[in-house]
Order: structure tokens, then C-alpha cells, then sequence
């Protein structure tokens, strides 16, 4: 018989307990202190813990929470699976784990059984665990040797190897199974938090028989893609670095476990970022580049890029934690080399760093002037008129134009519009007279053109006067007078009478289509009846051009109406 003492390797398990903590998944959670010293026990070998548990049972995740913060902290010389019976719903989540629990006869959730039912603790309590780690422990087990590797295949596919030795004088028989986990399992527990090694299959599940100091080897490849859950979900999906294989030596004449080890493949970093875009040593690059590269992990993690820019070497940092292989740094500095460099991570905190590429941005060139405004060089006041122009570019840069009406407003810049390629403005004068129209470019990146040559237009508006405004028996009458050199649409025209006594007639409008230049319209209010004196007002309004306004004070005596 043997006692020894085994180093547990923890690495993979405090690199995820990081990953955790960084995410609040661990640190939400108080934990009861165990009285124990942090040393790792003197065991006769690594003891094995099933956990069977449920997606539904509230202290399935305490206790999932409670023994996973104990393994990480290395006080203990053990190694568990989670062994999820049930899903959030009720049902069956994984057949292989059913069968094993109902094999120890569990009825209560959590249960875990230490070393082949040695040592239980039915429920969430977590000042039972030291005393149940330590009886197992501590007693005395057959003298065999047991190793395990585990070598990624791809495509979801894993070479499990075992060899176990027998140490003693006598014939060995056990049952061996070989438990496939995942550090952070795909199932959640009733707190939406993941279970940690959660059980998805057995590599092997057999009896074997070993000679006397002979060595039994075997080996496996387990795919994913070939095995299930109850929800019919394979595992073609599993993350190569989160995958856990624990194997369990049973002593067949007692049914305990006499031997526990585990492999688990490690994290593969990023490949090394590269196919830049600009390529390394590029010039006459524009200074709108967006910068691009290419990055795989081998291990399918999701990745994230640190971004280094700069115009020395090594530049510094100006983005972190992008999550595409993408980044825009808006618009460069002209006819300057820069330098840049890519930091790619997983989420297992592997990394890897691109060379150091450079370009170099080009010059830039401003528009050529624009040609003179294209367009009608007589309109109405009120009318759209649209005019046109083009230039040329000598980088090939997109163009905005900024058109000058004359009077005190403008376009705006309008574009963006391809090198030599036609843009239009379109501008309503709400007044007449002549006007200069003048036009200028910029390129995209604000280089600006001279103005254009100058383009006269004359506008022509109505210009309306009242006149001729009389009195007399029961109306008033006027003249409305178009004196501009523009047609007078849609006037509109009104009479108000205000003090005195007014019985009819107070207010008259009405609306006139259209008077030529140097036309005049009459027009007359309504029958109007009233007695004293009163304040008359006179309106003829156009939309485009020069109204008019009359006011006068008038006398009515009855019907009869006289002007002041």
C-alpha cells in the first residue's frame, strides 16, 4: 500500500476564476470561511467528487458556488464533476448523469458523493465538506498509478489516452470512468450563473482487469458532434481550452475510488495579427484610411484588439478592447508616416502581438475652381430656381459645394459629389433686383477651391400700391395698382373698419389670381351701414414682393360713408 502526496495543479483553474471575478460571476456570492489551513493536504491520492444537481434547485447553486470557490483556493486535493441531472424546466437534461445518480440512489439535490459513495453530503452544506474531503483522503488505497492526456484533434474532436499501473502483487479490477467536462459548463443554475465542470460525457465508462505489475493503456477519440444532451444539442460547440477530463479509477471490491487524475488541453493564444490594411510600408495612403487586419484563435475564443497609432515608435495605445478586426481613427494628418501595431487577446488571457507596420499618408491637393453657375439668369420672385456646376479634384477626392445667392444667404456646404461629376443647388428670392451668384469646392477633407466667375440674375417682383380709395352710398372702393416688373399672384386684399357704430359691413376681403405688371384691379367692400366716426385700413399682401398698407378715417352717416 502507498500514502502520497499529490500537487494539484490549479493553473487553468485560477486563470478562470479570474475570468469570473472580472465578470461578478464568483464575487456576488458570500461564502461561509472554512476553518481550515491553506496547505494542501497530505492525501493518499486526489479524491473525486460527483455532484448531482439540477438547473431548478436554489441550493444547487450555492453549493456549485461554495465548492468551486474551496477548489480554487487549493486547500484541498480533490477534483468534482457536475453532474446536472435535471434542466430549468423539470426534465432529463443529460441520460449519463441520470443513470449515475440513480446508480448511488440520490434523492435529494445537491448530493455529492465523495470517492464512490464513501463520503456524502446531501445539500448545501458547506461546513461538512472539510471533514469529507479529509476521511477520503486519508485512508488507505490500492497502489496503482493512473495518467491521462488530453490532445485537441479539431472540429469539436479529442484524443483521450489513459494509462493506469498496477503497483501491487496481485491482479487489479476496476471500473474506470473517464468524466468530459467544461471549466465554465454551458448550463446555467437557477441563478442564471454557469455550474463549473459541468459533465457532458463519458470518454470511458468500463470494467478492465490489470496483472500484476502490469500498466493498462487505452485511448478514445471523442467527438462532439457525435454526442447529445436530452434537448438533442450536441457538443460540437465546445471551447477545446474549457474542456476538462477527470478520470476515476473504481476499486471494484469496494466500489471507491482508489485513484483520481485529470487533463485539460491548455489555451492556445491568438495567431500573431497580420494581412494589414494599409500593407506595411504603403504611401500615398489616404488620410481617411480605415485600418484592417486579420486574427484567428485556434481554440475559436472570441477576441478582442488593442489598437497602437502613432507617428513614432512604438506608438502608443489610442483603442482598446475592440471587438472586430476594424478600427477608423478618423482623418489623418497629410504626407506623415505613421505606426501601428495590433495586441490580440482571448478571453483566457492568452495574447499575441502583430510587427510594427507604418504608411504613409498622402498630400492633399485643393479642388480646382469651379465653373461659373449654370442657370436661368432672369426668375420671379418666388419661383425655384436651380443652378449647376462642376470641378475637378486632383487627389480624386469627394467634393462639396457652398453656392453664394447674393443677398446674404447661402447652400450650405451640399455633397458629397464625385470629382467632375455635376452638383446642383436650387434657391427661392422672396424679393427682387439683381443678384451675383457665386460658387466655391472643398474636398472631403476641407481643402477649399477659389470662388467661381460670378453669374448676374435679375429678379422681377410686383410692387403693389393702393390707390383711388373713395366713399359714397354703402361701399368702400380702391384701386390696386401693380407698378413692378413681376406678375402679382394670388393677392390677397382686405377692408377693416374699426370705432364708431358699425351695423353691416365691418369687415370685406377677398383673393385676386393674378395682376400684370402695370395693371390695375378694383375693388369694393361690402354693403356697409353704421354712424359715427371710424378707423379704416386697406390691406393688399403677396406672398413674393412689395404689399401694401392704406389706413384713413372715414365718417358713416347711415348708410352713406365719407371719407376724412
Amino acid at each position: 500500500m502507498k500514502i502520497r502526496k499529490k500537487i494539484v495543479y490549479l493553473l487553468i483553474s485560477l486563470l478562470i476564476f479570474s475570468s469570473f471575478s472580472g465578470a461578478n460571476t464568483i464575487n456576488m456570492y458570500l461564502f461561509e470561511p472554512l476553518n481550515t489551513k491553506s496547505v494542501i493536504q497530505n492525501y493518499s491520492h486526489t479524491v473525486f467528487a460527483g455532484i448531482v444537481g439540477s438547473q431548478v434547485c436554489g441550493p444547487c447553486h450555492n453549493w456549485s458556488q461554495n465548492i468551486y470557490n474551496t477548489y480554487i483556493s487549493g486547500d484541498y486535493d480533490f477534483e468534482y464533476a457536475s453532474m446536472i441531472v435535471y434542466d430549468d424546466e423539470g426534465h432529463v437534461l443529460n441520460y449519463d448523469a441520470f443513470y449515475w445518480a440513480n446508480n448511488y440512489s440520490v434523492g435529494a439535490f445537491p448530493t455529492t458523493i465523495f470517492d464512490g459513495d464513501y463520503q456524502r453530503i446531501s445539500g448545501d452544506h458547506i461546513e461538512q465538506l472539510p471533514d469529507a474531503l479529509n476521511t477520503c483522503g486519508n485512508r488507505t488505497v490500492t497502489d496503482i498509478n493512473a495518467n491521462i492526456t488530453v490532445e485537441l484533434l479539431g472540429n469539436a474532436s479529442i484524443n483521450v489516452s489513459i494509462a493506469i499501473q498496477n503497483n501491487e502483487e496481485s491482479q487489479y479490477n476496476c471500473y474506470i470512468r473517464a468524466f468530459i467536462t467544461e471549466i465554465i459548463s454551458r448550463y446555467n443554475t437557477s441563478l442564471g450563473d454557469p455550474f463549473h465542470f459541468g459533465f457532458l460525457d463519458f470518454a470511458f465508462d468500463e470494467s478492465i482487469s490489470i496483472n500484476a505489475g502490469n500498466t493498462y493503456s487505452d485511448y478514445i477519440i471523442w467527438n462532439g458532434n457525435e454526442h447529445s444532451d436530452n434537448h438533442g444539442d450536441d457538443f460540437g460547440d465546445i471551447k477545446a481550452n474549457n474542456i476538462q477530463v477527470i478520470l476515476a479509477v473504481y476499486n471494484s471490491s469496494n466500489g471507491y475510488v482508489d485513484e483520481t487524475v485529470l487533463a485539460h488541453i491548455p489555451n492556445s493564444p491568438p495567431v500573431k495579427p497580420g494581412n494589414p490594411y494599409p500593407e506595411d510600408g504603403s504611401i500615398d495612403v489616404i488620410a481617411n484610411v480605415d485600418l484592417r487586419w486579420n486574427c484567428i484563435d485556434p481554440d475559436g475564443d472570441e477576441l478582442t484588439y488593442d489598437v497602437f497609432l502613432g507617428k513614432t515608435t512604438p506608438p502608443p495605445l489610442v483603442k482598446s478592447n475592440l471587438s472586430e478586426p476594424f478600427y477608423d481613427p478618423g482623418i489623418l494628418d497629410f504626407q506623415t508616416t505613421y505606426y501601428w501595431q495590433i495586441v490580440a487577446r482571448d478571453n483566457r488571457g492568452g495574447l499575441n502581438e502583430s510587427s510594427t507596420w507604418n504608411f504613409t499618408t498622402k498630400s492633399n491637393k485643393p479642388p480646382n475652381t469651379p465653373g461659373q453657375p449654370f442657370g436661368p439668369t432672369n426668375g420671379a420672385a418666388g419661383a425655384e430656381l436651380e443652378y449647376v456646376t462642376s470641378t475637378y479634384e486632383p487627389d480624386g477626392d469627394d467634393l462639396y459645394y457652398w453656392f453664394d445667392w447674393g443677398n446674404g444667404n447661402n447652400s450650405g456646404w451640399i455633397g458629397p459629389v464625385p470629382s467632375n461629376e455635376i452638383a446642383n443647388a436650387s434657391y427661392i428670392w422672396t424679393e427682387g433686383g439683381d443678384f451675383i451668384i457665386r460658387v466655391k469646392a472643398k474636398d472631403v477633407f476641407g481643402a477649399e477651391s477659389n470662388w467661381s466667375e460670378n453669374l448676374l440674375i435679375h429678379i422681377v417682383e410686383p410692387v403693389i400700391k393702393i390707390q383711388n380709395i373713395t366713399g359714397g352710398l354703402f361701399r368702400l372702393k380702391a384701386v390696386i395698382n401693380n407698378i413692378g416688373d413681376g406678375d402679382a399672384t394670388n393677392l390677397n386684399w382686405n377692408i377693416s373698419l374699426t370705432s364708431g357704430l358699425i351695423l353691416f359691413g365691418e369687415k370685406s376681403s377677398s383673393k385676386i389670381t393674378r395682376i400684370p405688371p402695370g395693371a390695375e384691379f378694383k375693388i369694393r367692400s361690402k354693403l356697409i351701414i353704421g354712424i359715427g366716426r371710424v378707423d379704416i385700413v386697406l390691406n393688399a399682401n403677396v406672398q413674393y414682393g412689395e404689399s401694401d398698407t392704406k389706413t384713413l378715417k372715414a365718417l358713416l352717416l347711415g348708410c352713406y360713408i365719407r371719407i376724412l
